[in-house]
């Protein structure tokens, strides 16, 4: 017997020896301790960092900029067409 405790157990003997059986399930990692383990190290991974306030305020600031340069770009049109409008009905 103490031959057969450094071999590895066959799967068709642990079929049909009860005893070979309870040595395989006993071999057998504990499935409650290896999910514990898994959802340990999922909850260890760090959340993701927000950005800054300063970042977030500076990219709503950009897009005020933007569209505040868009007015002032179709305002300088629209000048434009009512300049060349008027010295045309001169």
């Amino acid at each position: 017997m103490a031959a057969a405790a450094v071999e590895a157990i066959s799967p068709e003997l642990a079929l049909v020896c009860p005893e070979l059986r309870e040595r395989a399930l006993a071999a057998l990692p504990d499935p409650v301790w290896a999910s514990f383990l898994v959802q340990a190290r999922a909850r260890a991974v760090a959340p993701p960092r927000e950005p800054p306030v300063w970042r977030a305020l500076g990219g709503v600031a950009l897009r005020a900029a933007d569209q505040i340069m868009v007015a002032m770009l179709c305002v300088i049109l629209f000048t434009l067409v009512l300049t060349f409008v008027a010295d045309a009905i001169r």
